[in-house]
């Protein structure tokens, strides 16, 4: 099934893959939409002594909104790592591997393009080899600067890069962990860090749900492992049942949940066009956080990710909305990825 960006109505059904970490089985249901995630935080450091603390806090915040939802900083302790680094080399996670090939092409294009002696900066976190394969096409670029989507703006070249000179990167999930608003400012803010300079943004086009659910459900469980690996830290830093539940009923509503109690689901969702990832109560209970316990119902979801999907010609209309001129457009042979070079007008 491939999605055109159609405008439709934002509660039309589309569908969910679902696994479950018991039987591995995948199975296919209508959904109904859910609103935006409102974005990503910070990572939250495994050799931090306040990590725990930091990700209980996270979590507690998440589940307290109307529609429960975690920040992407939940996903990475050292395990979530060493998952997600397994994730994106099964075939079925289709980004990284298709935007390291587009990089690998056009690598001397964009250092032609672009000129010597580039200011770097890169806003958020891409594929290091990315990076790196940039770097060592560019005529004496200078060392990478790393900026965050949002946040104060950093200062302006004070090394002798060249007035209109830089080249800001946004590589990787940055700008596909974005909603359309985020995206808009962050492309704002690009542009008024650049100036003129240039930029360079991997975007996911692809509109083919089937595509979009194996890569975040069907690659042999490595993508559900990484979301269900949420609740086995969290039952690692409680290290106990809920407060006040210790004897309970394992089967009552009042009876402590443990990773096993959820399922993971991708679904496919319109308007905007995104993929969520939810965990998903396979019962009622309470589960528990730090000294509180989290009440779920039957069938209650707490989301988990969030990955916007842009056409390329979308994702332009927004940077010449934002100031830039799209100057090139590389997309994957099969419509998988594309990178865009944008240059800042004048």
């Amino acid at each position: 099934m491939r999605h055109e960006f159609e405008s439709r109505t934002a509660s039309e059904p589309v569908w969910l893959n679902r696994w479950h970490p018991s039987s591995g089985a995948g199975a296919e249901a209508p959904h109904c939409s859910v609103r935006p995630w409102p974005g990503a935080r910070a990572p939250l450091a495994e050799d931090d002594p306040g990590t725990d603390s930091a990700f209980l806090d996270a979590v507690a915040q998440g589940l307290a909104l109307p529609e429960k939802a975690l920040p992407s900083a939940c996903l990475w302790d050292e395990a979530g790592a060493e998952l997600m680094a397994r994730a994106a080399e099964h075939p079925d996670c289709y980004p990284t591997q298709r935007e390291i090939a587009l990089l690998t092409d056009i690598a001397s294009e964009v250092a032609t393009l672009v000129g010597p002696e580039p200011r770097i900066l890169a806003f958020g976190t891409g594929s290091a080899r990315g990076v790196d394969l940039l770097l060592a096409a560019l005529d004496r670029p200078h060392p990478p600067e790393i900026v965050a989507p949002a946040g104060e703006t950093p200062p302006g070249p004070e090394d002798g890069a060249r007035p209109g000179g830089g080249l800001g990167l946004c590589l990787g999930a940055t700008a596909g962990g974005l909603p359309p608003a985020d995206l808009a400012a962050l492309l704002e803010r690009a542009r008024t860090v650049l100036g003129r300079g240039w930029l360079l943004v991997g975007i996911d086009p692809n509109g083919d749900t089937e595509s979009l659910l194996r890569a975040h459900a069907d690659d042999d469980g490595l993508m559900a492992a990484l979301h269900l690996n949420i609740l086995r830290r969290l039952a690692r830093a409680d290290g106990g049942a809920a407060p006040g539940q210790e004897g309970s009923d394992r089967e009552g509503a009042g009876a402590p949940l443990a990773p096993e109690d959820f399922r993971h689901e991708a679904r496919v969702l319109l308007d905007p066009f995104r993929v969520e990832t939810h965990l998903v109560a396979e019962r009622a209970g309470l589960l528990r956080v730090g000294r509180e316990a989290v009440p779920f119902t039957h069938g209650e979801s707490v989301r988990t990710g969030c990955a916007y999907r842009y056409a390329p010609g979308v994702f332009q209309e927004m940077a010449a909305d934002a100031g830039w001129e799209p100057v090139r457009c590389w997309l994957d042979p099969e419509g998988l990825f594309s990178l865009h070079l944008l240059r800042g007008e004048a």
